[in-house]
């Protein structure tokens, strides 16, 4: 309620711009046109029927929304994937890019080569091989363990993986167990088997740990446009050039997990394939 309530809108020479503390602004696309279900937030047989205002909040608020299409009083949230699917459609008013007003990441906060990501209230770095921290100011080699040996995080004690895992590639913070090619879902269920989950390699010091393979990640999709996260609901970074791509298939979903080929970025993939699977040990 407290982006509703200090929003002001203007409507000026074509443009449309949100203004309030630490929000954003919507910009006209002009003649630009996206079929509803392509890349939505929302599925297909969900439409929002809001007001512009509400639509232009929602998608304000939501970190995975990049623009939105407002038609006939229907709102459409896309993720930023959609964005080279425009098309051409003469004289249409209907699609909005979303940009922020406060650039978090102006100061440069993010150190060793890291990236500055900037969100609504905040920036997050992703950080470059070898480092971690909030703004990826520590070392990950000044934290290591001995040989099949973990720590949680920089305060806690090393301490010995459980049985059947080992660390990989001198990384501190986790174990591993490397097992097979199978399917997207038996790698799961596999994994929790030995109480543990599919790999989760949210870094990039991560991705590289383990990389001669092609191998699952657990981060699934139901439908075209869905974006990809986390079990613990947090964005997927790090996907190759034009992915996710369902195979070019805007309205069916074909590909709907995440893996990494012999390089450290996700592609979309059909789940019933069979690769590596990597499980990882619980914290």
């Amino acid at each position: 309620m407290k982006i509703l309530i200090s929003l002001f809108l203007a409507l000026y020479n074509g443009r449309l711009s949100q203004e309030s503390n630490n929000a954003g602004s919507f910009q006209l696309v002009k003649g630009k046109n996206v079929p509803f279900h392509n890349f939505s937030l929302v599925p297909n047989n969900s439409p929002l029927k809001l007001s512009k205002i509400i639509c232009f909040s929602q998608c304000l608020r939501n970190e995975f929304c990049s623009f939105v299409v407002y038609k006939n009083s229907i709102c459409s949230l896309h993720t930023e994937y959609a964005l080279s699917r425009l098309v051409l459609d003469t004289n249409v008013k209907v699609v909005f890019q979303k940009k922020f007003i406060f650039d978090h990441c102006i100061s440069s906060p993010c150190m060793n080569s890291a990236t500055c990501v900037n969100k609504l209230d905040e920036y997050v770095c992703l950080c470059d091989d070898g480092f971690f921290g909030t703004n990826c100011e520590k070392n990950i080699s000044s934290y290591s363990c001995p040989a099949d040996n973990y720590r949680l995080n920089e305060t806690d004690s090393c301490k010995p993986c459980m049985t059947g895992f080992t660390t990989l590639n001198n990384y501190p913070f986790n174990c591993y167990k490397i097992d097979g090619n199978r399917t997207f879902e038996s790698a799961k269920l596999f994994c929790q088997s030995l109480n543990s989950f599919l790999w989760r390699p949210k870094t990039l010091t991560e991705r590289n740990i383990y990389n001669p393979h092609w191998r699952w990640a657990e981060s699934k999709i139901t439908y075209v446009g869905q974006p990809y996260v986390w079990p613990d609901g947090s964005k997927v970074y790090g996907m190759a050039n034009g992915e996710p791509e369902n195979m070019g298939e805007n309205k069916y979903l074909h590909e709907n997990v995440l893996m990494l080929p012999h390089v450290s970025v996700f592609c979309d993939f059909n789940s019933q394939h069979e690769f590596l699977t990597i499980c990882q040990q619980l914290s």
